[in-house]
């Protein structure tokens, strides 16, 4: 097609719309000036463009009354004759009301004879890959679309292609920038792109608020930046101290991109304040000497200790201590092992009932758990030493709680999959030990490292780890000052 020979009327249009395309910053405007200038160009009644759309091909526009008509219609590639040029590239058109198809004899009309004289149909090729078509029907006063037609029309098709995929790549690229830069907005961790000699080239507002604190500059960034990318590693770690008057302790994370020729460009550091990290970790530091000192204590009274019984009873307090230590580190160290298996849960219930009953007595406790004993088997996949905890703290905390006397009521609902205790607490000083507060032990920690508080107590709080481990929920409901209510369910997997 090289060989036709445009008009100077066409050559001229051509340039004039390829200026045009080339500053238009829209691509709908692209698409009304590609498919007008097609009508014009090749002296059309009508012209329409369509656009591929994944395994579909939309029409997007057209001239005069089929530009509101064309937005309406999308078909699959490969139907009528824009979706066969749409899929193959290949062009095709009507000569004298007939269709003749330049790859077979099949009409994709399927009648003999169009209502159209002459129609051309060619694709819009961008990288030699089709993206859409443009098709021209019927020519001004007659006759058909001539090859030097089909060669202009196509040139158009190609740079109008080309018009509209810059635009979509330039659209993408700034919508994928405005994602990126959302979420580099959005880290709490700061985030810093320095150049290879640690000249600030880009950060985040959490880099702001360390290094320019009100607005005003910190100059221990200049040698913070120099510790941290010292090293001739592509990618690395490291923490860095900023003494008084900045107080702040951060541990970075950084990865040195290169240029196309290997050489370092840009260095991206991940930075994040660990200071309350590390004020934390002395606290717990502080917490464990405290309580390890008490225990120390109370193993040198037994030791001194004359009296059997005062002997015990200090042994006894000195593994209390011990064991809620050991359930504040599985607390504190993140989701807990469990081993599930096939059990019956109320069977493990009624051991603990068994192995309580005696103390509950002696305490005057009364335990009202008739619902849990005539429902009968509760089959799931539970920890089986795990469940039996959560039953024996629950009532060891009730036994400890009611000293003077009082009830247990526990009540039980299973129904589509899930077990749902009611454990409800009656007597005087409940609410003060059962109460929504007791489910959070860094609360608890809190109060002791102050010396707001005594004892620790995570009884509470370690049958809710149990409980979310076996996704789970615990939750605490305080009636009244002498009431208090558990709320256990448990899903009912098998």
């Amino acid at each position: 097609m090289s060989g036709h020979i445009l008009s100077q009327e066409q050559s001229q249009v051509l340039l004039a719309t390829l200026e045009r395309i080339a500053t238009e910053t829209e691509v709908a405007r692209i698409i009304d000036i590609v498919t007008l200038t097609a009508r014009d160009l090749v002296r059309a009644e009508r012209a329409v463009m369509a656009l591929v759309e994944g395994q579909k091909l939309a029409f997007v526009g057209g001239s005069g009354e089929e530009a509101a008509r064309a937005a309406r219609v999308r078909v699959d590639l490969g139907t009528g004759v824009p979706g066969k040029v749409a899929q193959d590239g290949i062009a095709r058109s009507v000569h004298d009301g007939k269709y003749t198809s330049p790859v077979s004899s099949a009409n994709p009309f399927g009648r003999p004879e169009m209502p159209m004289k002459a129609m051309l149909c060619v694709a819009m090729l961008f990288q030699g890959r089709p993206v859409g078509v443009i098709q021209v029907i019927n020519k001004v006063g007659g006759g058909n679309f001539t090859p030097v037609d089909e060669y202009a029309l196509q040139l158009l098709a190609n740079q109008g292609a080309a018009g509209i995929e810059r635009l979509r790549l330039h659209e993408n690229a700034v919508k994928e920038s405005q994602r990126i830069h959302g979420i580099f907005e959005a880290l709490t961790d700061g985030i810093m792109v320095v150049d290879p000699q640690g000249n600030p080239l880009l950060y985040n507002k959490a880099v702001e608020e360390m290094f320019f604190p009100g607005g005003k500059q910190n100059f221990a960034l200049t040698t913070y930046l120099s510790s941290v990318i010292q090293g001739e590693s592509p990618v690395g770690s490291s923490e860095v101290v900023l003494f008084k008057p900045h107080n702040l302790i951060l541990s970075n994370r950084y990865v040195i991109l290169k240029d196309r020729h290997g050489h370092p460009s840009e260095v991206v550091i991940s930075i994040r304040n660990t200071s309350d990290q590390r004020a934390l970790d002395r606290r717990f530091s502080q917490f464990y000497a405290i309580m390890l000192h008490k225990a120390d204590a109370v193993v040198a009274r037994a030791v001194r200790a004359r009296d059997s019984r005062l002997r015990q009873r200090l042994l006894q307090r000195q593994k209390t201590i011990l064991r809620n230590l050991l359930f504040l580190t599985e607390l504190k160290s993140g989701p807990l092992r469990i081993e599930k298996e096939n059990c019956d849960l109320l069977a493990l219930y009624d051991t603990v009932r068994r192995k309580l009953s005696r103390r509950l007595a002696r305490r005057k406790v009364r335990l009202v758990d008739a619902p849990l004993v005539e429902h009968g088997p509760l089959a799931g996949r539970f920890d089986r030493r795990r469940m039996v905890q959560v039953f024996f703290l629950l009532l060891s905390r009730g036994l400890s709680v009611l000293s003077g006397g009082g009830e247990i009521c526990l009540n039980l609902n299973s129904s589509q999959g899930q077990a749902r205790f009611e454990i409800g607490f009656a007597g005087a000083g409940v609410g003060e030990v059962i109460c929504p507060e007791a489910l959070d032990w860094n609360r608890q920690v809190d109060l002791i490292i102050a010396g707001e508080k005594a004892s620790l107590d995570l009884d509470l709080s370690f049958i809710g780890h149990i409980v979310s481990a076996h996704k789970g929920c615990l939750a605490i409901q305080l009636d009244r000052p002498d009431r208090a209510r558990v709320t256990l369910a448990l899903p009912l997997e098998l």
